[in-house]
């Protein structure tokens, strides 16, 4: 079994924004034994060829930690497929109600949905996303990943690939979500501002993370090592940090805290 962090973007080229980090357990966490850029590792740049490229990418038995949302939360989501307590029946939705839309379009009516709801509030947020503190799925931030990770990445591998802990019963690869901030808070290491290319103390918390990444158990060559602090933007760093909620996943069998997990919206492994 290998695992992999991905630092996901719904950018239209983004061969240098989606990072992959790959590693193999060992007895006290994990070995990396890749670090790259989807460039690096698809020999791709534009968007289609990039997610085709992910899609494919895991190997029967891998289990693959997304930095994204998997789906949105319930009152945005039309009353067939909050009824049916599926999560499988929203990124299916997305992928027939904005085949031909974008992002912005996709999230427009998100909004619109928000408000004829009885919610309160516009960018509303799912019942997993406020313990971890993460953004609504269609917040400024987030729409984009949100958007392309349910149409372009999910949808279409439904039914081929397992989705715990709300559709744990598929064949070949495993794929959840997972949001490094909140992992790094978990493990008491900074979550914030350590992606600023402006910041000359940027560089310094990255030094820190990636110190307490190898004290809760990730191992990793020097040459990865310098990859990881001379990326300015973090990307290496969360996929590294993706692949570390990924093993904490496994060996926790994928269990889940009931208290933030709905069905039909997905979870968020920290």
């Amino acid at each position: 079994m290998r695992l992999h962090g991905v630092d996901f973007s719904g950018a239209s080229e983004p061969g240098e924004s989606i990072w992959l980090a790959t590693a193999e357990p060992t007895d006290d966490g994990i070995e990396v034994t890749a670090c790259r850029s989807a460039r690096e590792a698809f020999c791709a740049t534009g968007r289609d060829e990039v997610l085709d490229a992910l899609r494919s990418f895991p190997g029967d038995g891998d289990v693959l930690g997304v930095d994204a949302s998997f789906g949105l939360p319930r009152p945005v989501l039309p009353d067939r497929v909050a009824a049916s307590d599926d999560w499988r029946e929203a990124p299916r939705w997305v992928a027939e109600e904005y085949a031909e839309a974008d992002a912005l379009a996709a999230q427009a009516d998100w909004k619109d949905r928000a408000r004829e709801s009885d919610a309160d509030g516009v960018e509303l947020k799912r019942r997993t996303d406020g313990p971890t503190g993460a953004n609504s799925p269609y917040s400024f931030i987030t729409r984009y990943g949100t958007f392309h990770a349910m149409r372009d990445l999910l949808a279409p591998l439904l039914g081929s690939v397992s989705v715990p802990p709300m559709a744990p019963d598929g064949d070949g690869p495993t794929l959840i979500e997972v949001y490094p901030a909140a992992t790094l808070r978990d493990l008491g290491l900074p979550d914030r501002k350590y992606k600023d290319p402006s910041d000359p103390r940027a560089r310094g918390r990255r030094e820190r993370i990636l110190a307490g990444l190898r004290e809760w158990g990730v191992t990793l060559p020097d040459s990865f090592e310098e990859r990881v602090l001379d990326d300015s933007g973090g990307d290496a760093l969360d996929s590294l940090v993706a692949a570390a909620a990924t093993a904490r996943a496994v060996e926790s069998g994928f269990a889940v805290e009931g208290g933030r997990y709905d069905p039909v919206e997905g979870y968020i492994y920290v």
